[in-house]
This record gives C-alpha cells, structure tokens and sequence, in this order.
C-alpha cells in the first residue's frame, strides 16, 4: 500500500468522516472584554479619588498647626501668670507688695526678648474686694504676639 493510499486520519476528521468536526479554538484577543486588568478610565477615576482623599487630609495639617501653636502660647501664658502669681502669694504683703506692683503693673517685654517668646508683655491690676476687706483680687493679663489677650485671676489677702 502507497503512502499516498492510505488513509489520513486528519483527512478524515475534516471530511466528517468520524463525526462532526469541532472548530479549532481561536487564540485570545488581547483586546476582549474578558481580559485581566484595568482600564485607562478606571485608573484615572481611582487617582481622582486618591487625590480628592490626600488634599482633604492635607488641609488638616494647617489648622492642627495653628491650633497646637494658640496651645503652647497659652501654655506659656499660664506658666508666666502662675510663676508671677506664686511670687506675689509668696510676699509679705504688708512690705512687699507694693514693690512687686510696681514692677508688674505693665511689663513689656524687649524686642530681643520678644524674638523668642510668645507673648510682648503682661498687665497686672489689682482691686480690693470690699472697702473694709483684707482681701485683693489681682488681674493678670498677658498680651500674645497676635493681640489676644491671656487673663488671669488670684486673690490675695493680708497676713
């Protein structure tokens, strides 16, 4: 039997000859809808959101910046007010406590002490609680670099 003569059974499947031939599967187009991946589109939208995300939280940092200095200014207000409060509590207020008025009543500070504090001065005013009264209440008033001012109040009464 010829080469030729005998059968090829590839021959024969395209013929039909062992039954319905199937198509062979065709490759996969890159371009199909079923494809792993993401689209131009999809990517930019995340990034939109990525970024509308990120400049939310970036402005945050300013007014948490500007909040956390306004609390160590009034940190340092308080720590003045108590330092110059303990003093006065601490006088002989019948000998003392003129002299002390005198150099608190205004106090303002230096420009080179300024550069580095958080406060250009501070008011001291006192006022007697009652005409007969042993007892003084005493004002504290701190001026902050940005023209607020810090106040505090003690009370002081005669040995």
């Amino acid at each position: 039997m010829s080469h030729s003569a005998e059968k090829n059974p590839l021959h024969e499947l395209e013929s039909g000859v062992w039954g319905t031939a199937r198509p062979a599967p065709k490759p996969r187009n890159p371009s199909a809808s079923g494809r792993a991946g993401f689209t131009l589109l999809e990517v930019l939208v995340a990034l939109a959101i990525l970024a509308t995300g990120i400049l939310g939280a970036m402005q945050l940092f300013p007014a948490s910046l500007r909040q956390t200095r306004a609390a160590a200014e009034r940190t340092a207000a308080a720590n003045l007010a108590n330092s110059e409060m303990t003093r006065l509590r601490s006088l002989d207020i019948q000998r003392d406590f003129l002299s002390w008025l005198d150099k608190n009543t205004l106090e303002t500070l230096a420009a080179t002490e300024q550069a580095y504090a958080l406060y250009n001065g501070w008011l001291t005013t006192v006022q007697q609680t009652g005409a007969m009264s042993d007892t003084y209440r005493v004002t504290f008033s701190v001026q902050m670099m940005d023209g607020r001012r810090e106040t505090f109040v003690t009370y002081v009464t005669r040995r």
